[in-house]
């Protein structure tokens, strides 16, 4: 009996996602990141088969183009999310959706320019800062950097009062703006560096 039982769950357990062979609408919200998750993948394998070997040579400036499509797809997944984000969440998300933009402005400026450095620029910033906003989202959101009088309520975040929501948002502009800078600064004081020792090698 035991074994049957646990035989039963398994199955109830697999069978969850699709309901009359329709995508179970609960599990949507699971769908769409793993649907934005395989364009990157697909991009990856793409630029792995083009960089490293010579099955699948691309002109220059391709690459972007295709990451491109891929930051698009994330950024339709994420404006047209079937879970409805709200409050301090939806704050955080409304980040993010413009962090993708600058991404897909970014990569197609890159994939028009291939050489320009400033293009280059521009697109390595975008995707550092997306790459941090899941770090901050993770620690502040549902992490120990909890914003006071706010907590984590099933899957929601729920803030005591509108007071509290407005300081946890002031704290995540605060956050990208720190991080934001704090790249730059690192990437100028590299440029700075790279610079001294060429001159140190020509004298």
């Amino acid at each position: 009996m035991a074994r049957n039982g646990r035989c039963r769950i398994s199955v109830l357990n697999t069978s969850q996602d699709f309901v009359n062979g329709v995508l179970n609408p609960s599990h949507m919200n699971d769908f769409e990141h793993s649907g934005m998750l395989l364009m990157f993948f697909i991009f990856g394998i793409i630029a792995l088969l083009s960089e490293k070997t010579s099955f699948l040579p691309l002109p220059e400036g391709a690459l972007c183009f295709i990451v491109s499509a891929a930051f698009t797809a994330e950024y339709l997944l994420f404006y047209f999310h079937s879970t409805t984000h709200k409050g301090l969440e939806g704050y955080y998300h409304l980040i993010l959706v413009l962090l993708i933009v600058l991404c897909i402005i970014s990569t197609i400026a890159g994939a028009l320019m291939p050489t320009s450095f400033p293009a280059d620029l521009c697109s390595g910033i975008a995707i550092t800062l997306q790459g941090l906003w899941f770090y901050q989202t993770a620690f502040t959101l549902y992490g120990p950097m909890m914003p006071d009088g706010c907590r984590l309520k099933g899957n929601e975040i729920s803030c005591g009062s509108t007071g509290h929501e407005v300081y946890g948002e002031l704290l995540a502009n605060f956050s990208c703006l720190f991080k934001f800078w704090l790249f730059l600064l690192v990437l100028l004081a590299h440029i700075y560096m790279r610079s001294k020792n060429l001159v140190a090698r020509l004298l």
